[in-house]
């Protein structure tokens, strides 16, 4: 897979989530998140917040980030 258009990782995540629209051709950013239980949280709340015709997809980031 290649990298998101706004692929900056972060010192201390674990994970970056992806955003597509159901009109859109390409994933976007939409957060990181430090562990798997945060990364639960960040995806219902976005489901919530965005509601349907949104799909998300989970990138691990390299190990050389999880920590701070």
């Amino acid at each position: 897979m290649s990298k998101p258009m706004a692929y900056e990782p972060k010192q201390g995540q674990k994970f970056q989530i992806l955003v597509k629209a159901s009109t859109d051709k390409a994933y976007e950013h939409g957060d990181y998140a430090v562990d798997g239980i945060e990364k639960i949280n960040v995806i219902a709340n976005y489901r919530q917040t965005y509601g349907q015709g949104y799909s998300f997809k989970i990138i691990p980031l390299p190990k050389k980030y999880w920590k701070k």
